[in-house]
């Protein structure tokens, strides 16, 4: 009878710490990042005992109770809830954020993080997060906390500006009328229009059609070019348009300001075949201040098979920038004129078609009664403001910037181990690192077996409340079970105690 009490008081002794389990778990339904856990009960070494049967001795053994064996946790995946802020952030697969506060390294699934005041990204409890920082788009080789500094003289706080070395132009002159005319030379009828004391240096009614495009100075300042086009006319099949690249006379800072040449960048023709693709073409810069005068004007040279010409914006300094109209002269101007003069000398040169040129994917075309522009592209900005981050799948933490540009900054890092059951529980939704569990092993996110990070969104507990509420009730009716025992077990010896009277 005494051993049948210490039974029931083992059983009774074995569900109250079961029952803990269960409701720690559902107290943690709402954890971030919890993961629950499950009590596995074994029983206690068994009392041997002598027992004879048929003349014969045999062994026979009485359970001594119940015993805690291990409380499991379960490392299945909780669900995601969408988070208030890009740094709020979940696992999807194997993996653990990696925190550090004063030396100390814990490992987590909850990632709900947010900066303080100093650029700091941490959790609620003050660890930061670790991440490879990222130099000239290569991650380094080793994790340190996140910290970004947004001072007035950060990097992170401005972006700074890009002037414009390259413009791409793809337009269709199909429908240009012959706005403008040089009986002497009708190649650059529109050049002889130009003045740039006036306001405006040209008019309307010289310029078959136009299109603007913002480009930038060293200093970030937007400037307004024009491309300007007309028709002239076509021989054996091959059409001409002239062209002419200007800007505000009033922002042009170089030797021309002033003069009737101020704000012209550059001018020449394009030639297109019968089927209206771009078959030859001509460039030519400015060098004097009478824009008339073409014997200043001088051919331009070639960047990559384009045509550079150079733009001193006043207060800026002088920049040069190449136009691609989607002819590239691979062999360089060959067979093209070395002159504009040569308009006038020999007009057959400007009907031409160039060997050693390739058109790209965006080209300028003449075809239809229409003209339109197609594509705009340079590669200049002004200075950006700082204006937000976005964190992708690959945990690249980049930071957008008001002029479009982008800087990444870090890359998240993510820890496994050999034996996730060998991590200890630190609370605050941590874990550390044992001898049970294995050092971690650092990697990056979707690399080999690591999960992928899924910013804006958090990972819920993978408390399974139906099941806790199953196990609560089991544990409850095993627990009164052997408290029954206990109770029946003293009322025998109660029964024992009073034969003696």
């Amino acid at each position: 009878m005494m051993g049948s009490l210490f039974v029931g008081a083992s059983g009774m002794r074995g569900y109250s710490s079961g029952m803990q389990v269960v409701s720690n778990n559902l107290a943690n339904l709402n954890t971030v990042g919890f993961k629950q856990t499950m009590m596995m009960y074994s029983n206690l070494i068994s009392q041997s005992v002598m027992s004879p049967s048929n003349g014969v001795t045999n062994m026979s053994q009485r359970g001594a109770g119940l015993g805690i064996m291990e409380n499991r946790t379960l490392f299945e995946q909780g669900g995601f809830e969408s988070g208030s802020t890009v740094t709020d952030m979940g696992i999807d697969g194997t993996g653990y954020f990696g925190v550090i506060k004063d030396g100390e390294t814990h490992y987590t699934r909850a990632g709900n993080f947010r900066f303080d005041k100093e650029g700091n990204l941490l959790d609620p409890n003050g660890y930061a997060l670790l991440a490879r920082p990222i130099v000239n788009g290569v991650p380094a080789n080793q994790a340190e906390a996140v910290r970004l500094n947004f001072d007035a003289d950060s990097r992170l706080v401005t972006n700074p500006p890009k002037a414009t070395s390259s413009m791409q132009i793809a337009s269709n002159l199909g429908g240009i009328r012959d706005a403008s005319s040089n009986d002497a030379n009708p190649f650059f009828a529109m050049v002889s229009k130009w003045n740039g004391t006036s306001n405006p240096p040209i008019g309307s009614g010289n310029v078959g059609y136009k299109e603007p495009i913002t480009v930038y100075d060293s200093a970030g300042t937007p400037h307004n070019l024009q491309i300007s086009y007309d028709y002239v006319g076509i021989e054996n099949g091959i059409k001409v348009y002239e062209y002419m690249v200007t800007m505000n006379p009033s922002e042009d800072g170089s030797a021309l300001a002033g003069t009737n040449a101020a704000g012209l960048l550059m001018a020449g023709t394009m030639s297109f075949a019968s089927n209206g693709h771009m078959a030859g073409m001509t460039a030519f810069t400015p060098g004097g201040g009478d824009p008339a005068d073409l014997g200043t004007w001088t051919q331009a040279s070639l960047v990559n098979g384009t045509p550079t010409f150079p733009a001193n914006f006043a207060g800026a300094g002088a920049q040069n920038i190449s136009l691609d109209f989607g002819l590239r002269l691979n062999d360089g101007w060959n067979t093209a004129p070395t002159s504009p003069q040569a308009g006038a000398t020999d007009p057959d040169s400007f009907y031409r078609t160039m060997p050693g040129t390739s058109r790209t994917e965006y080209v300028t075309t003449s075809q239809g009664t229409s003209p339109l522009s197609r594509v705009q592209q340079q590669d200049g900005y002004g200075i950006g403001e700082l204006s937000g981050l976005v964190i992708n799948s690959e945990g690249v933490m980049t930071a957008r910037y008001s002029n479009g540009e982008s800087l990444d900054l870090y890359q998240i890092t993510l820890y496994r181990f050999v034996s996730e059951a060998g991590l200890k529980r630190e609370g605050m939704n941590h874990f550390s690192a044992t001898q049970e569990s294995g050092p971690a092993d650092e990697g990056l996110p979707k690399d080999e077996n690591f999960g992928g990070v899924i910013a804006e969104n958090i990972e819920q507990s993978n408390v399974d409340m139906a099941r806790e509420f199953t196990t609560m009730i089991i544990t409850q009716r095993a627990f009164q079970m052997n408290s029954k025992v206990v109770t029946t077990s003293d009322q025998m010896l109660q029964k024992a105690m009073e034969l003696k009277r």
